[in-house]
């Protein structure tokens, strides 16, 4: 595509962005109502609370697992070499409609996972099976790309293939694990759509998360308490992905050292 056509086609999808997200979200801050923030307010919705609550943990327990699991298959994919068919299975579930996931869940897998695993667990399960993918080839991209000889190198004076790992691999693919660590967010920010399918629109509170409690309050129409707690949920998503973000640009000024 030559230049001039790729700026008008990006601009249009930016003038898009704007149209269907900013200027709305912008003109929702005009009903921001402070006395909501107040322990008499939203902080006092004991719905809010569990649903920011179970987000949070589903987030911190289960996004490390996505990342480090899509990180060790790509790894032994990579340097075990797996085969075409085990690889298309780890790939599989991120092409699967959400629709599809969750009627196999609900009615094959819920009964051991939920008594077995709790309400978190498994949704945890869920994310775990439907967002893998994406990281394993993110991780396997970056792998395919690496410089084998620093490898080899550290290979012929003594290094483990352990410390190569920990010493040369992982440093050298940060950038890779940021950017899994990032979709891997974004992909839990969409477990709502196995929720809503498997349990309906109001779940029961234990499997509440800030996802349904933002359509809820949509749903009942309520836009000055939807405008607060998903301004809140905002910077929860944009502190964790500055420090993400800080993390990586930490190990590459590292590198550079």
């Amino acid at each position: 595509m030559k230049g001039d056509r790729l700026v008008k086609y990006s601009f249009l999808s930016i003038i898009g962005v704007f149209v269907l997200f900013i200027i709305p979200f912008i003109l929702l801050q005009l009903q921001f109502d402070v006395s909501l923030l107040s322990k008499e307010g939203i902080l006092a919705d004991q719905s809010f609370i569990i649903a920011v609550k179970n987000t949070l943990a589903f987030m911190l327990v289960f996004i490390p697992i996505v990342v480090i699991l899509g990180f060790v298959l790509a790894y032994l994919t990579e340097y075990y070499k797996f085969s075409m068919i085990v690889q298309m299975i780890i790939i599989l579930p991120i092409v699967l409609p959400a629709l599809s996931v969750s009627g196999f869940f609900k009615e094959i897998m819920y009964t051991f996972f939920y008594q077995k695993l709790g309400s978190i667990g498994f949704l945890g399960v869920i994310f775990i099976w439907a967002s893998t993918g994406y990281a394993y080839l993110i991780m396997l991209i970056s792998l395919k790309s690496r410089n084998v000889s620093i490898e080899q190198a550290a290979l012929l004076d003594g290094a483990s293939q352990f410390k190569v790992l920990f010493k040369i691999i992982l440093p050298l693919h940060s950038n890779a694990l940021v950017l899994s660590i990032i979709l891997s967010i974004y992909n839990s920010l969409r477990i709502f759509k196995y929720t809503y399918a498997i349990f309906g629109e109001i779940p029961k509170l234990e499997l509440l998360t800030i996802q349904n409690y933002l359509y809820i309050k949509l749903k009942k129409f309520h836009p000055d308490v939807l405008v607060v707690s998903a301004d809140i949920f905002l910077i929860i998503i944009l502190v964790m992905l500055l420090v993400v973000i800080s993390w990586g640009n930490h190990r590459n000024k590292k590198l550079i050292k």
